[in-house]
């Protein structure tokens, strides 16, 4: 029976309403995309903040039979967070409660808490979640659960299924189900009785069948996410603990996962590290084996291939280039809460294979910028690789597991599949430990032969993990559509049978996530594959693995960069597929959430694996955008600059005076006129400051001042107070005087309102004004500096960041974050302190490293620093807050919330910034000169 998915919408949109239902077609094309290699967009996307919109959602695919696939953070590499129907995605408010107990020992975590997260959280108590996957900084608890993702640390002893301690569960049939409460438990019993008995059964039935049991207890001896976790019906006995163990590793298909909570564990004060270098894999493997002791916490082991793909790269140690042809490295860590046991460990850990030879002599280190290195040469292979890989290729990273004897041997074969099917840029490394290899290729699937190949390839890689190694097809990234044909194979027919039952059991209707985990299709692995088409440089890098979409301040509004990525790319592939009127039709329907609403902060690069910049390729796709009409008006606003930035602050003054007169109703009608006329005319909005003035130095008295010259970047001297601000001083005025308080002649270029560094116009994509600006403001900054030897002084960050950045600059330009902290805080001591103050450390400050200073700056200056949780970027990104509000409303939506009541006054270093987080929070944000300013009067 076929689908009314029109019908679908209008029953979720009755129900939940359009902010949270959608089936514009942009939208569930690029929220759909996840760190698979698999495209699949649903006809509807539901954005869930509450487990509310959850029952209300499966409530309505019940009715309709319409699939529900369950989407955390979308890191997953093996195509479980994608599907047909509806795509229930946890939005960027809800799920995301942390309850500690009060021993520690306990988490109770929601299911879109970050895992880095929890563990900030826990750190304060030594403790931390048992699962540590590479994705940690990045992935959501209900992925982290859904898939039993384990890592480098936890192994088979310390995932999801060995510390869960109980969850929050919603099925299919609307049932609820906390399996840590008895009164829920009984409740449940009621309701779901065929359940619970179904589960009794197949406990019953699995642990009296010897060989069945058997071959469990064997398979998950090693790590294993293939299938569901039959281990459950061998371990437990009780109903409530099967399903509380089942649910681990069932990737969406048995329940709604609200809630987890965990056992904590220990996380130790002191590391260790050192790098083993073999002549040979084999060597390497041989050491695994004596090292499955308490000492060691990890052992990753590296391939030759994989030290030729980070040699020579930056970071990486120098040496690498000396190794012999067919060296491997086994990378080991060692942990301990006390120096001495650090150094048995260490010491034991030589012991166990010292009969081995190595390349180097094995020397551990406790310093953290020596084994950093050595954890960046792990960590960096999967940027280099991506990164660096052909364009229009994908990136393919699967994990397969061993018995550690096999290690050695398994290494050379999958290396010799390799080469067989094409793919010699292949690399093997992982956690050797726990036999668990990571292999990454680099396909093409333009054609269907390159998808043949790659069909070709994974029967291989299936057959000799299963058939002469008996391993994991999937150690730990999750079975998923990429393995689901070889679930079968690698079970047997008893045990997968078993598992279909499960499923019945668990979701009689079969809406679950269908066509994951279990797939009758044996070619379901090669179908729906993503096409990486060939866009640009920036675009082409992308590995769509997500990680940018914690930092990005729109994500929660309409997309992150690799959702903005995707959409391109597809654009890209249907012009090159020849559909020109789809191709346009997606560049205009997407133009607002790829383009427009872009804050091209860049800090989608702090958490970027390869290194991609969304900031600079969005303000390049503006350049295309700009029209002979805007770029005559760019041009006139570059060379007539001093007179529109005069108009403009005195037009802020004009607006304030319209406002007290009319007020806010009638003034914003004048603001919605002047709209009509030019996209330049901003929202009005009451938080709006009045005009601000350029600065007036006194006269110099004397010639034995040291000299200064100061610049007030556009911000602060266009826009002045705003009323929620103490008093009308302007930041020109504030600086003057705390500089000349401080002992110094400032002086100030005669032409300033002329003057820009040009982020305006870069922001608009008009490169041509936006480096005459800034060449033009170093020009004149530079004829005052008397050859180099008076430094200048700049109030704003962005500016600053923008007129270093790319800029061959002979003479000092300082931010005034760095020059108070360096040269006022030594001369200025504090007369009397603030009490407690909110700081904002903003995407400039991110990026320039200034976060330190100003926090320095604050602690001596005020008693105490609030920094609300969670806040990164303001999105007023310089003067789009005026032009789209929204992205401002979005990104600090919870800014007033996490601010404490006490809180009356919160400090930055960008006016523009300022402005953002004033209109959000209700209080006054100003630069931290006032701070220092007001307590050395």
């Amino acid at each position: 029976m076929s689908i009314d998915y029109s019908q679908v919408h209008r029953e979720l949109l009755s129900r939940l309403g359009p902010k949270a239902v959608t089936d514009d077609p942009v939208r569930r094309f690029a929220w759909s995309t996840d760190g698979s290699y698999f495209r699949i967009v649903p006809q509807l996307v539901v954005t869930a903040n509450t487990l509310k919109e959850v029952e209300e959602t499966l409530a309505v695919a019940r009715q309709h039979n319409a699939p529900v696939t369950f989407r955390a953070a979308g890191t997953s590499l093996s195509g479980q967070a994608v599907g047909e129907g509806i795509l229930l995605r946890l939005g960027y408010d809800g799920f995301r409660n942390i309850d500690i107990s009060d021993d520690h020992r306990r988490v109770t975590l929601g299911a879109a808490v970050i895992g880095s997260d929890a563990n900030a959280k826990l750190k304060p108590f030594d403790r931390k979640i048992g699962p540590d996957p590479a994705t940690l900084a990045s992935c959501m608890v209900g992925g982290i659960v859904a898939n039993n993702a384990s890592g480098m640390c936890c192994g088979t002893t310390e995932n999801s299924y060995k510390t869960i301690a109980s969850a929050k569960l919603l099925f299919a049939d609307g049932t609820y189900l906390d399996t840590g409460d008895e009164a829920s438990r009984r409740a449940f019993a009621e309701k779901r009785p065929e359940l619970i008995s179904t589960l009794a059964e197949l406990g019953e039935q699995t642990r009296s069948n010897e060989v069945l049991s058997n071959r469990i207890r064997h398979k998950f001896s090693i790590k294993n996410t293939t299938g569901y976790s039959l281990n459950a019906l061998v371990d437990y006995i009780d109903p409530f603990d099967l399903i509380n163990h089942l649910i681990v590793g069932s990737e969406g298909t048995f329940a709604f996962v609200e809630e987890v909570t965990y056992h904590t564990v220990e996380e130790a004060k002191f590391k260790a590290s050192a790098m083993a270098v073999f002549f040979n894999m084999v060597d390497a493997a041989s050491a695994i084996p004596p090292l499955q002791m308490d000492a060691v916490a990890a052992g990753e082991l590296l391939d030759w291939a994989s030290i030729k793909a980070v040699t020579g790269k930056p970071g990486m140690p120098e040496w690498l280039s000396d190794l012999p042809e067919g060296a491997a490295i086994l990378l080991i860590e060692c942990r301990a809460n006390d120096l001495e046991t650090l150094e048995d460990y260490t010491r034991q850990t030589i012991d166990a294979i010292k009969h081995i030879d190595t390349e180097r002599p094995i020397e551990f280190s406790t310093e953290p910028a020596v084994y950093g290195q050595y954890w960046a040469m792990r960590s960096g292979l999967f940027p280099i690789i991506g990164g660096e890989r052909p364009k229009g290729t994908s990136v393919i990273i699967e994990d397969v597991a061993f018995r550690v004897e096999d290690l050695a041997s398994a290494a050379a074969d999958l290396t010799e599949l390799f080469h067989k099917h094409g793919y010699p840029e292949g690399v093997i490394y992982g956690h050797a430990l726990d036999g668990n290899f990571h292999f990454i290729i680099t396909p093409h699937f333009k054609r269907q032969q390159d998808i043949d190949q790659f069909d070709r390839f994974m029967q291989d890689v299936a057959k000799l993990v299963i058939d002469k190694y008996d391993g994991s097809m999937k150690a730990e990234h999750g079975t998923g559509r990429a393995v689901a044909p070889f679930v079968e194979m690698e079970w047997g027919v008893q045990a997968y049978e078993m598992m279909k039952k499960l499923k019945a059991a668990f979701d009689p209707q079969g809406i679950l996530n269908p066509g994951v985990v279990l797939n009758d299709d044996k070619e379901i692995h090669v179908k729906a594959i993503k096409q990486a088409a060939v866009v640009d440089d920036w675009v082409d890098r992308c590995i769509e693995c997500g990680f940018c979409e914690k930092t990005c301040p729109t994500s929660e509004l309409n997309m992150s960069p690799r959702q903005r990525i995707t959409t391109l790319r597809e654009i890209a592939r249907l012009e090159q597929e020849g559909d020109q009127h789809g191709a346009a039709k997606l560049r205009a329907d997407a133009q607002y959430d790829v383009i427009d609403t872009c804050t091209a902060c860049q800090l989608c690069t702090i958490s970027c694996p390869v290194d991609n910049n969304m900031g600079m390729l969005v303000r390049q796709l503006r350049t295309d955008l700009i029209d002979s009409t805007a770029q005559k008006v760019l041009d006139f606003q570059a060379n007539h600059f001093g007179k529109v930035n005069a108009v403009l602050s005195t037009g802020f003054n004009v607006l304030h005076g319209i406002h007290k007169l009319t007020g806010s109703t009638v003034t914003g009608k004048i603001m919605d006129l002047g709209r009509k006329v030019s996209k330049e005319v901003p929202y009005w909005d009451p938080s709006f400051p009045k005009g601000s003035n350029l600065p007036s130095p006194q006269a110099a008295v004397g010639n034995d001042k040291p000299r200064v010259v100061y610049f007030p970047a556009c911000g602060g001297r266009t826009f002045g107070a705003t009323p929620e601000d103490p008093d009308d001083t302007t930041l020109p005025d504030v600086m003057v005087a705390l500089l000349e308080r401080a002992g110094y002649q400032v002086l100030v270029p005669g032409n300033t309102r002329q003057l820009c560094c040009g982020q305006m116009w870069e922001s608009k994509g008009d490169y041509k004004n936006a480096d005459f600006k800034r060449n033009e403001m170093v020009q004149a900054l530079k004829e005052m500096t008397d050859d180099g030897r008076i430094p200048v002084i700049i109030d704003a960050l962005s500016c600053t960041k923008r007129t270093l950045q790319d800029s061959d600059i002979d003479f000092k330009i300082l931010d005034a974050v760095d020059f108070i902290h360096d040269e006022l805080m030594d001369r200025l001591p504090p007369s009397r302190k603030k009490g407690a103050v909110a700081l904002h450390v903003g995407c400039s400050a991110t990026h320039m490293g200034a976060g330190a200073k100003m926090e320095a700056i604050v602690n001596r200056y005020a008693e105490e620093i609030v920094r609300p949780e969670g806040i990164i970027c303001c999105g007023f990104a310089g003067e789009k807050g005026l032009y789209k509000p929204e992205i401002n409303a979005s990104a600090l939506r919870h800014l007033k919330e996490r601010l404490p009541s006490e809180i009356s006054e919160g400090y930055y270093a960008n006016r523009m910034c300022e402005m953002g987080l004033t209109r959000q929070s209700g209080i006054s944000y100003r630069h931290l000169a006032y701070l220092v300013e007001e307590c050395t009067r």
